[in-house]
């Protein structure tokens, strides 16, 4: 498990996945990040790659080729490794494998920045082509579950989400 910590915040991310497992405001002792709950969903905060979604049959063809891919791919099962770290910053990286390659026959590099800054999680998507001579076809999403109501004096309509 990475931590990154400033003065504000403390955050856990896991090399499975990328995925954020928590988010903390230590002050307060609040939790942002849903913590799973198999009951409901069991997730943290997926990322969501090489598709957003779910395919018709769980597959699709390329170049007359019919390839298995389950919903939202296979990036929040993968094995990331860590890149870059320090107090704030963590930089993780996977690419594509043989495996990868019998459900998704293109050659990549996915590379996750989460960053703090004050009391904001920063998160960079890249995607990298490894063979620029052919195409490649992916969309890339993030799926984080929140904690609300964070507090019994609040409910949910008293909450937003950002982006920029």
């Amino acid at each position: 498990m990475i931590t990154l910590q400033n003065d504000q915040l403390t955050v856990s991310v896991s090399t499975k996945g990328a995925e954020l497992q928590s988010i903390k405001n230590p002050a307060e002792g609040i939790e942002y990040l849903w913590q799973g709950d198999t009951a409901f969903w069991g997730r943290k905060a997926p990322v969501l790659f090489p598709i957003v979604g779910r395919l018709k049959n769980d597959q699709y063809s390329y170049k007359g080729i019919s390839y298995p891919l389950n919903q939202h791919g296979f990036a929040r099962d993968s094995e990331f490794h860590v890149e870059e770290q320090t107090a704030t910053m963590v930089r993780l990286t996977t690419h594509s494998t043989p495996e990868t390659k019998t459900y998704y026959p293109f050659d990549f590099q996915l590379t996750l920045t989460y960053t703090l800054e004050e009391n904001t999680v920063n998160v960079s998507y890249l995607v990298k082509n490894t063979h620029p001579s052919e195409e490649l076809y992916f969309s890339i999403g993030g799926h984080p579950g929140f904690n609300v109501p964070m507090t019994s004096d609040t409910t949910f309509e008293d909450y937003y989400l950002s982006f920029y």
